[in-house]
């Protein structure tokens, strides 16, 4: 075989990493061809070719593969899944390599110019690679090769990336996507590679590897020496020997071999509080060190944690740079585009600076870097669809705009005056319509100036605010209730925003306090223009969205989202207690739909409501099933248009799950990953029910879509911690039960520093224990986390069991009785009897 070529064709030039070698390139470095990467070896299996040689289908538990089927190389060509579906052949193939074998696989890159020209032009071009009769080319997305290799018990050791045709067609192309709403990061600085070879070895898994830069002696050990008084039996230390600081991490990439990696410069000296944040935080993203939110180092990897798989996306740092700063900073720019945003994490931590090797040439350097990556940096100009529009001359133009601050209330002496001193920085104007406050409430609003116009409350909560918009005389109007307060700088920044004449309106950040802690919160759109016509509909969860989007779109106006953060303190559990609103919210739901029977969005939020009443769970599931089918109904446009229709799919499911009907909520939730956007619910219910049908892959493919959400606010609101520590803790429960104890317990760990509170990954770590026959320490878990949580119902009841089986019936009563207890006190009615039926075998 020709230099430089894959098993099906030859390699272009040009390469993200090479800067016009034409060679591939992984983290060992350029590789000449395919055999580069192939050990000697006597028993070689090669796929597609040998299929009809070795039978492959999936082999029953514990049944013993045969050594004449073992192979100390295996070798798939374009793998597609005509092989079979990835998850399953993976470990299928995992079985037949031998102790030390090697499995090297080539899949297709989707990013690749080859991809979009099929997605283009609905047909491959007449030389593009075909297949064959029995193996036609359907890509695979290299996450999730990366994470069936792992579930099939290897370990990647190399990522290389073969360069495509940097023809003329390619240039550019990146630039000017992004300048019309796409974002093509892969495409920005170079032309994406056309596929990946991947080189696999079954090899022990440890927890993690800290990765020392080059540098002199003195200061690897001195690192080394920091670092091995706290860190944990089951990481490794790999001293890089290269080079050059971007070639000594990319090959102690290929020789780590921890799920984590901690990458840190010679010479850094990095706390234990610091360690033990960033690997709380890494299985979830990126983490690294830094104060305040904002990192100690922005762009450098020392300090950096994430997973190795990640780094794996990423693909080596750039070696051709003359200067490691600026071939740092590029590895980040790829990072963001396959990882969550990073996370800092508070700790002592010092670290040398990234070198500047060749001073002269930074500067060029630097300009070659921002002139790829500018688009990213600049002003993306406006789509067409936009800039064709002739938008409206600002009505304020020569002066500031002018903000009036709109709220109805009534009866909200507690929180009013925090909240208009908080906000009265932002706002030229208080319209308050007060509903028939017997308080201080209108005291409270006349005393910082408000305008307050008084309204009988008539079971409409889009009167009152339609009300408060026709005394307003801003150029913007800021909506608040009186338990919602700004946060930080949000005044000056809402002056900075209401200038631009472009926008319709923008969605706030709102984050909900409650007793212990504080939720991620969800966008919600509440500072708008105030253009003729806009108005709110529906009597309960009143939204204006519908009529500024028609308005504002007219106009040539964008609806946007902004920073803006704003705090509602109405969900303390003193607050919930005191507020009697069922019975009101209710029959306002029922006076929505009587005027709109079919309206969508009222029967999700009425189907909403309804879960949370006891007793109410079968007419949510209708209301919820009737809206869905309403949405499949529809055209088929509907449900990606509709933010909220994943959301809808997911509660619906969730309803039949609970009712036992486990079949009807996996056909819901497979129907809305296919045709409605999804949201992080729906991807946790996925795999929710697919570990409770013994689907572990898919599982743990589920759950990590969640913490792909990690840090983002959507328009729905996300359940409180499934993009951390509850799905860790539902990745660690799927590998229990795949019989991987040591991972299981290694994320359990890392859920339970995320979230200390978080009963059910103290109760799996428990279970753990006592699948490894180790009881005492399944007791000790239990106690530990009762010691702080007396109330927790589940900790209680497992503790029981254990108590039972180790013939300490009184404790065991004791301990049971409690238990009954809390759950009847939360009305568990299912669970409250299974404890009966404990208590009464005792």
């Amino acid at each position: 075989m020709a230099s430089g070529t894959s098993p099906h064709g030859g390699v272009g030039k040009g390469n993200l990493t090479t800067h016009g070698d034409s060679r591939p390139v992984g983290f060992c470095g350029p590789v000449a061809c395919w055999q580069d990467l192939l050990p000697p070896a006597e028993r070689v299996l090669r796929l597609p070719h040998d299929r009809a040689r070795v039978g492959l289908a999936p082999r029953s538990r514990g049944e013993v593969v045969e050594p004449s089927l073992r192979f100390q190389l295996i070798e798939v060509q374009s793998f597609t899944e005509s092989l079979g579906r990835i998850e399953d052949a993976l470990p299928t193939l995992a079985e037949r390599l031998t102790d030390d074998g090697v499995l090297v696989v080539e899949v297709d890159n989707l990013q690749s110019p080859r991809q979009l020209r099929l997605v283009l032009e609905g047909r491959p071009g007449a030389f593009d690679v075909a297949g064959s009769l029995e193996d036609p080319a359907l890509p695979l997305p290299l996450r999730r090769v990366l994470s069936a290799i792992t579930a099939s018990d290897l370990q990647v050791v190399d990522v290389v990336r073969v360069p495509a045709d940097n023809d003329a067609a390619c240039r550019g192309l990146g630039q000017s996507g992004f300048a019309h709403g796409m974002l093509p990061l892969e495409w920005l600085a170079a032309t994406p590679p056309s596929r990946f070879w991947l080189r696999c070895e079954r090899r022990r898994t440890l927890a993690g590897s800290v990765l020392i830069g080059v540098g002199e002696a003195a200061a690897q050990q001195a690192t080394a020496n920091a670092i091995r008084s706290f860190l944990p039996a089951d990481w490794e230390i790999v001293v890089a020997e290269s080079t050059g600081e971007a070639t000594g991490w990319n090959r102690a990439v290929v020789r780590a071999r921890g799920e984590l990696v901690w990458f840190l410069r010679a010479g850094a000296l990095p706390g234990k509080a610091l360690f033990s944040a960033l690997h709380g935080l890494a299985m979830v993203g990126p983490a690294a060190p830094g104060n305040d939110g904002d990192r100690a180092q922005p762009g450098d990897l020392s300090g950096l944690m994430l997973a190795r798989d990640t780094v794996l996306l990423a693909g080596p740092i750039d070696e051709t740079y003359a200067n490691s700063r600026i071939g740092l900073e590029a590895w980040h720019m790829r990072l963001d585009s396959c990882a969550a945003a990073v996370v800092v994490a508070e700790g002592e931590f010092t670290t040398p600076p990234a070198p500047v090797e060749v001073p002269a040439q930074f500067a060029r350097e630097s300009e070659q870097l921002l002139a790829a990556w500018s688009p990213i940096h600049g002003e993306r100009p406006a789509a067409p669809a936009i800039a064709e529009r002739p938008a409206v001359p600002a009505p304020w133009q020569g002066r500031s705009p002018k903000v009036s601050l709109c709220m109805i209330a009534r009866n909200e002496e507690r929180f009013l005056a925090d909240c208009l001193q908080q906000a009265r920085a932002a706002v030229d104007e208080i319209v308050l319509v007060d509903t028939g406050s017997t308080d201080r409430t209108i005291a409270i609003a006349e005393s910082f100036g408000a305008k307050v116009v008084q309204r009988p409350w008539d079971d409409d909560f889009s009167a009152p605010r339609n009300e408060a918009l026709r005394h307003a005389t801003g150029d913007w109007i800021l909506v608040l209730d009186a338990d919602e307060f700004l946060v930080g700088d949000a005044c000056a920044r809402i002056r900075e925003l209401v200038t631009d004449a472009s926008v319709s309106g923008y969605h706030l950040h709102f984050t909900n306090l409650y007793t212990g802690g504080k939720t991620l919160g969800v966008m919600m759109v509440r500072l708008f223009r105030n253009l003729p016509g806009i108005e709110y509909q529906n009597v309960i969860h009143e939204q204006v969205t519908p009529s500024l989007t028609r308005i504002g779109g007219e106009l040539g106006l964008i609806l946007s989202q902004c920073d803006v953060e704003v705090e509602h303190h109405g969900y303390t559990d003193e607050l919930m207690a005191s507020r009697a609103k069922n019975e009101r919210n209710e029959r306002l739901f029922q006076k929505q739909l009587a005027r709109h029977p079919d309206d969508i969005y009222s029967l999700y939020k009425y189907g909403d409501f309804l879960r949370r009443v006891p007793g109410r769970g079968d007419d949510a599931r209708d209301l919820l099933e009737r809206c869905l089918q309403q949405l499949l109904a529809g055209p088929p446009s509907m449900p990606r248009q509709l933010p909220f229709a994943g959301e809808v799919a997911a509660l619906c499911a969730l309803e039949f799950a609970r009712a036992g009907r486990t079949q009807r909520a996996l056909e819901i939730v497979d129907t809305a990953l296919r045709r409605f956007l999804p949201t992080p619910n729906l991807h946790y219910l996925a795999a929710s029910l697919l570990l409770g049908n013994g689907k572990h892959d898919d599982a743990i493919a589920h759950f990590r879509r969640c913490l792909a959400y990690r840090g983002q606010v959507l328009v729905v609101p996300i359940q409180d911690g499934i993009t951390g520590h509850v799905s860790l803790a539902g990745i660690a429960q799927a590998w229990l039960q795949k019989g991987d104890f040591e991972r299981a317990r290694r994320l359990l760990e890392q859920a339970i520093a995320l979230e200390p509170r978080y009963e059910v990954s103290h109760l799996v770590l428990s279970r753990l224990h006592l699948l490894r026959g180790d009881t005492l320490a399944a007791l000790h878990t239990l106690t530990a986390y009762l010691a702080a949580h007396p109330e927790s119902p589940g900790a209680c009841q497992q503790t029981t069991l254990i108590l039972q089986s180790l013939g300490m019936k009184d404790q065991a009563r004791r301990m049971g009785a409690r238990a009954l207890g809390l759950l009847e006190a939360r009305a568990l009615d299912h669970e409250a009897s299974e404890m009966k039926r404990i208590l009464a075998a005792i």
